[in-house]
């Protein structure tokens, strides 16, 4: 071990120092090995043993800022690897064992504090870290919840389904038939509750939030189509209708709002005329607000 470390002296400050290897240690090494009797398969495995602890204990003062392995510090763990003798597939084993465990750390610690995403999860697979076997099943469900739920309220009116049906549940290691009867779950809860806060926001005339919400109604009904949106106050259906229906031109939007508010296509032609024709007020209908919501 000294000769493959190098000598060390004291420091100012109680630090050590540690000093280039003198190459000829090496030779009087090889003797000393002769003098105890040693024959080369020994010698061999003793050099290997101490090559792996030496090399782990470099490369994990390198990787402990946990900024993995960036090109400065691959080409140094490829000097040291040689200085050492390490064939490669053992050195990469060290390596992707070290930064494993880093990111296991990080990520017992992100679940803890509620902030994991699936992004960090795909980006830990790809370093080598067993998330199927560091992540229980109920948390990886709860992290498909959260996720499916960010993704059908998050303004764009579109809802991925393969994203959701395929590409998150494999990124979670979750099986894809739980995983769509769940989403269908998260899907029909979501499209009663966004129509109550569009509603609620219709009655306090914000416009472009109520756009808002329609779109998530439309991802919602994309999922989960045969959920309906019973609503016992029409006229604020056809009002959430004609908001969205002024400020968006796209007519594919629009249809889509139309069938997930399940508005004929006789009523939607209707008050799109009415508002081409400049007759649509949105009005505040306060007296049914409180029934209407329960």
């Amino acid at each position: 071990m000294f000769c493959m470390t190098g000598d060390t002296v004291n420091a100012p400050m109680g630090t050590l120092i540690t000093i280039e290897r003198d190459q000829s240690e090496f030779t009087r090494l090889a003797q000393l090995g002769d003098i105890l009797g040693l024959n080369q398969f020994e010698i061999g495995s003793v050099h290997q043993g101490l090559s792996e602890k030496a090399f782990r204990s470099q490369a994990e003062q390198m990787l402990a800022d946990g900024s993995g392995v960036t090109d400065e510090k691959a080409a140094k763990l490829k000097e040291i690897q040689t200085q050492l003798q390490m064939p490669d597939e053992m050195a990469q084993k060290i390596i992707k064992g070290i930064t494993s465990n880093k990111a296991l750390g990080n990520m017992q610690a992100q679940i803890s504090m509620g902030t994991l995403t699936v992004e960090e999860i795909r980006k830990m697979r790809e370093q080598g870290v067993e998330i199927d076997h560091a992540i229980s099943p109920e948390k990886r469900m709860n992290l498909f919840r959260k996720n499916a739920e960010r993704r059908l309220k998050d303004g764009s009116g579109s809802a991925d389904i393969t994203a959701l049906t395929k590409t998150l549940p494999e990124d979670l290691g979750i099986d894809t038939d739980k995983a769509a009867k769940e989403l269908g779950k998260i899907a029909a809860d979501s499209k009663k509750s966004t129509m109550i806060q569009a509603v609620a926001l219709l009655r306090q005339k914000k416009s472009e939030e109520v756009i808002r919400e329609c779109r998530n109604i439309v991802a919602c009904h994309q999922v989960a189509p045969d959920q309906k949106l019973d609503w016992t106050v029409e006229s604020e259906v056809l009002d959430m209708y004609s908001v969205f229906a002024a400020a968006v031109a796209e007519e594919g939007e629009r249809a889509a709002l139309s069938t997930a508010l399940g508005i004929s296509d006789e009523t939607k032609a209707n008050l799109e005329g009415v508002i081409s024709e400049g007759g649509f007020e949105l009005k505040d209908n306060k007296a049914v607000a409180d029934e209407a919501l329960f």
